[in-house]
């Protein structure tokens, strides 16, 4: 795919940094508005997800679960010129699903001790029958999730990757991401489609 989308990560303040908007382009989300900002800070990147929508759902209580089900952000991250990739999917209930694999099928995934290593905070803005607005902050150690080597810094690692928000099991799903994806529904699961992140 060629290279027309970049997702370019800076340091410093995660409130000075660009929101990237999420796109609906399968339909079916008219009232979801989600964007995410992102920084990066030594061997982390920092992400903070904003989200409006008309529900929040947030049933799962521990990791691993169907995360994808509640109102859930997620993010892809692959190592340029390696096959595996990672999927980070939250809940809105601060519940995560971490994977790593080539495809969608026969992914490995993390133990609970592992995304337990990662921070995740709700902010709840505003909660009733018509709508919900939060934010969702998650930091993620690169390192750890074999993105980036001990040796490295962010300046020289390569990374590609797309941005998602879902909710498979509100009365009205949807799947929004920020690079287009050019299957006929949604499948978040298509390294091909996948873009680079610089880290500046």
């Amino acid at each position: 795919m060629e290279e027309t989308m970049v997702v370019r990560v800076t340091g410093g303040d995660i409130e000075r940094a660009l929101p990237l908007p999420l796109q609906a382009y399968w339909g079916g989300a008219e009232d979801v508005k989600a964007s995410v900002r992102l920084v990066h800070e030594g061997r982390s990147l920092h992400l903070r997800f904003s989200i409006q929508e008309p529900q929040l759902r947030r049933m799962c209580t521990e990791h691993n679960q169907n995360v994808y089900t509640d109102s859930c952000m997620e993010i892809f991250l692959q190592r340029e010129g390696e096959t595996e990739y990672v999927n980070f999917e939250f809940s809105a209930s601060t519940k995560a699903l971490v994977g790593r694999g080539k495809q969608r099928g026969g992914r490995m995934l993390y133990p609970s001790s592992v995304i337990d290593q990662i921070p995740i905070s709700l902010t709840l803005l505003e909660n009733n029958a018509n709508q919900s607005r939060y934010r969702l902050d998650v930091s993620i150690d690169l390192v750890l999730f074999g993105l980036m080597k001990e040796e490295e810094t962010t300046s020289f690692i390569r990374l590609k990757g797309n941005i998602y928000k879902c909710g498979d099991k509100l009365k009205e799903p949807h799947y929004l991401c920020y690079a287009p994806i050019g299957t006929l529904k949604a499948d978040f699961h298509t390294p091909s489609y996948f873009v680079p992140f610089r880290f500046l």
